[in-house]
């Protein structure tokens, strides 16, 4: 998690500097603060979930920019700053189901079942009850 934060953190700051779309700039900072948010060892429930609920929506946002700018490619598509800007809305969208699947164990289970404060992007309880 801590690459994926520190990506978007970079991202966000170079769109920072481009007049044109500063609201990426945004879009990437709210990612790189839910990425980095998720080292933290937070166990309150309902905060888990609002942090879920919220790489939710980065996730679709980031998908919803990917499908916005795919609609103004054409012939030479990679020769363009567009295509830049596509794929790494694309990424960051993959990039958050990383970071929603450790929302996801910590919600499923207490720290010690899933073993969540070592950050593992899917933790499984160590104890599972095999049905015959």
């Amino acid at each position: 998690m801590l690459v994926i934060g520190v990506v978007l953190s970079v991202l966000a700051v170079v769109h920072a500097f481009i007049p044109m779309l500063p609201v990426l700039s945004a879009m990437y900072a709210v990612g790189a603060a839910l990425a980095l948010s998720s080292l933290f060892n937070v166990t309150n429930v309902w905060v888990v979930r609002l942090l879920a609920i919220a790489s939710t929506g980065a996730m679709f946002l980031y998908f919803f920019g990917f499908f916005r700018l795919v609609h103004h490619f054409h012939d030479n598509w990679h020769r363009g700053g567009v295509a830049l800007e596509a794929i790494g809305m694309l990424l960051s969208a993959f990039a958050m189901i990383a970071v929603l699947s450790v929302y996801s164990c910590r919600l499923k289970g207490t720290d010690s079942s899933t073993n969540s404060a070592d950050q593992t992007i899917f933790g499984v309880p160590e104890k599972l009850r095999i049905e015959p």
